[in-house]
């Protein structure tokens, strides 16, 4: 089975890539909504609407994910501009905060396609981000195109992390293994 990441996220990729799997790529072409108070429903349904979004071969496994970040009942997507991503740091800064990444898979054994999806909920706990630190961070370009305006792995604010670093990152990696795994066991 051919696996087909369906993101344009280059953090999925060398996530995948540091997994050592073989895999290609497809753009999905769905917009990103979601709302406060139903964000575990539109998460999922966002994850599901790029999955299906993309041409699928029976010879295939497609994998979709996205990624939210929640504090305070806020969903903290990937910020519009400068003004938003400082926004977001001040509202994180000292605070817990969850990512929530829903992954989908989709592949077909020996009947019609099959689609499963699951979140993953990470807490993470930044510690006081100074003013100083935030506009350096936002100058940097790093918040942009990822949710909640940080990314874990090119930042220092995180103090704790309560869960699978990589869903952080937005691929719950250990999530994907899984439900990998049991494919390859309705195979035998």
């Amino acid at each position: 089975m051919r696996l087909v990441l369906v993101s344009a996220s280059p953090r999925r990729r060398a996530l995948l890539k540091k997994l050592g799997l073989k895999f290609s790529v497809r753009r999905p072409e769905t917009p990103e909504k979601i709302r406060d108070a139903h964000f575990k429903k539109d998460l999922a349904r966002t994850a599901l609407a790029k999955i299906n979004s993309v041409p699928f071969r029976p010879e295939e496994a497609l994998i979709a994910c996205d990624t939210i970040v929640v504090c305070r009942g806020r969903v903290l997507g990937k910020p519009r501009g400068i003004k938003q991503a400082a926004e977001f740091l001040r509202l994180l800064s000292g605070r817990r905060h969850a990512v929530y990444s829903c992954l989908a898979l989709k592949y077909q054994h020996g009947g019609p396609a099959v689609v499963r999806h699951k979140i993953a909920v990470t807490k993470v706990y930044f510690r006081g981000i100074s003013p100083a630190e935030i506009k350096a961070y936002v100058r940097s370009g790093a918040p942009y195109d990822k949710a909640g305006g940080y990314g874990i792995q090119d930042s220092l604010f995180a103090r704790k992390i309560c869960g699978c670093y990589y869903n952080v990152m937005g691929l719950p990696v250990s999530v994907l293994i899984d439900m990998l795994k049991a494919v390859k066991n309705k195979e035998k």
